[in-house]
């Protein structure tokens, strides 16, 4: 029986293992985190060296938390042994459509919006990947003429071998993990293999109004089309209120008003999951209906509670500084923005310059404060104070003479937590706390 170890057991790391419990293969985990009891025809070899755990394994998949310069990884690779990652392994049994999801902010809003606009359309679609569920998990489930839409990170996308989307989208670029990635070159590089293996019937959708994401068409092989709230082009664009489809031929879809998302970044998402849902065939009215009863997931820039005069906002899913900034920018009114957390090797120059006068006060707590504390100007209009907890910040931000008190940390939740929901959840709390 061909053996197979899998490197990694959180989300998908357990969907890759049933996977390949299904397709026949011996399985043996290996985890640098305590296991959870596996099942009794799983095996741990994680205090094994990496000679014994890779030895005659006729493949390694690697979950997308665990790193390409993981000692495991690298020995398999060195030894001739094939790596690759949970998505390419899905890829490699999904019978169905695939529309993939990219970029650095917005990926979870559009993917769950196009989710919902193909299953308006009458098509039996899984919404899997980086969203929080396993696209391995679910290959069975998913029939010929069933649709995956996937979410994909440059984690995913680095251990790529043949995947291939039926239609492939990227929304934006801006820097992001570093730490893992070095520079923004390497990052860029990542997120455009979402589209190196698709062949001229398939699609790509691109943000036009973004200068890297609208560079990539020169390296695409499949038939580009572009979303822009700026200038019209050929596939999904705003002109004089309405959302405009020039696929087939040239019409308004509908009206910005019927948009419950605001603003140009979101209707920058709108636009893409509106273009993909077009291509791969689904009606308007199934589009139409899907967009106006759409509601953003949690911990996006969400207004919580008002207590005492002050709006209490958590916008944990801000996990960059392009992401801060757009929802600094929503705000009306004297602002206290709590800010800080996982130190992701990121610059924070030009950061400060660009908040919008509302930021009164910042607040910062986390492991990258004195990162973010070294790129202060010497001359600001607000005042920056670092404390030691999310409690301690909630309780200063509390007690300044503001209307807004926005959570929007700019980096990721690895340093204290096990991710942006667990995050999201415990400001909730906090804030809970303080009303009572």
């Amino acid at each position: 029986m061909k053996k197979v170890l899998v490197v990694g057991y959180g989300i998908s790391g357990r969907g890759a293992v049933k996977l390949l419990k299904e397709k026949g293969y011996t399985v043996s985990v290996y985890s640098d985190k305590p296991l959870d009891a596996l099942n009794e025809d799983v095996t741990d070899v994680s205090s094994l060296s990496e000679f014994e755990a890779v030895a005659d394994k006729e493949f390694v998949v690697v979950s997308p938390g665990v790193d390409c310069e993981h000692k495991i990884v690298r020995y398999a690779a060195r030894i001739g042994v094939p790596v690759i990652g949970e998505l390419e392994l899905g890829y490699r049994y999904c019978k169905g459509k695939i529309v993939a999801v990219t970029g650095t902010n917005g990926k979870t809003t559009t993917t769950k919006l196009l989710g919902e606009i193909v299953a308006a359309g009458g098509l039996k679609t899984f919404t899997l990947g980086n969203i929080g569920n396993s696209f391995c998990e679910y290959i069975s489930d998913i029939p010929a003429d069933g649709v995956a839409v996937l979410e994909i990170s440059s984690f995913q996308l680095e251990t790529i071998k043949d995947f291939c989307p039926r239609v492939a989208a990227c929304l934006n670029i801006t820097p992001d993990h570093y730490e893992r990635h070095k520079n923004f070159e390497n990052y860029s590089l990542q997120k455009f293999k979402i589209f190196i293996n698709q062949k001229d019937s398939d699609f790509a959708v691109l943000n036009y109004d973004d200068p890297t994401v609208r560079g990539f068409c020169d390296g695409i092989k499949s038939q580009v089309y572009f979303v822009s709230t700026k200038i019209k082009v050929r596939g999904c664009y705003i002109e004089d209120g309405k959302i405009m489809v020039n696929i087939n031929d040239t019409y308004a879809l509908m009206g910005l008003e019927d948009v419950p998302l605001k603003g140009d970044y979101n209707y920058q998402n709108v636009l893409t999951a509106v273009a993909a849902s077009k291509l791969i065939g689904v009606d308007d009215d199934a589009v139409v209906a899907a967009v106006k009863d759409f509601r953003l997931p949690r911990f996006r820039n969400e207004l919580i509670a008002t207590i005492d005069g002050k709006n209490y906002f958590n916008d944990s899913k801000a996990t960059n500084i392009d992401s801060t900034l757009k929802a600094c920018a929503s705000m009306s009114g004297d602002t206290v923005l709590i800010v800080g957390g996982y130190d992701k090797g990121i610059s924070y120059e030009g950061f400060f310059s660009k908040l919008p006068a509302c930021i009164k006060h910042i607040v910062a707590t986390g492991d990258n404060v004195y990162t973010m504390m070294s790129f202060l100007p010497s001359y600001r209009e607000y005042t920056f104070e670092i404390t030691s907890s999310l409690e301690r910040a909630v309780e200063l931000a509390s007690q300044k003479q503001v209307e807004n008190v926005l959570f929007s940390p700019t980096t990721s939740s690895f340093d204290r937590y096990s991710g942006y929901e667990e995050r999201g959840e415990h400001f909730d709390m906090i804030v809970k706390s303080i009303s009572k």
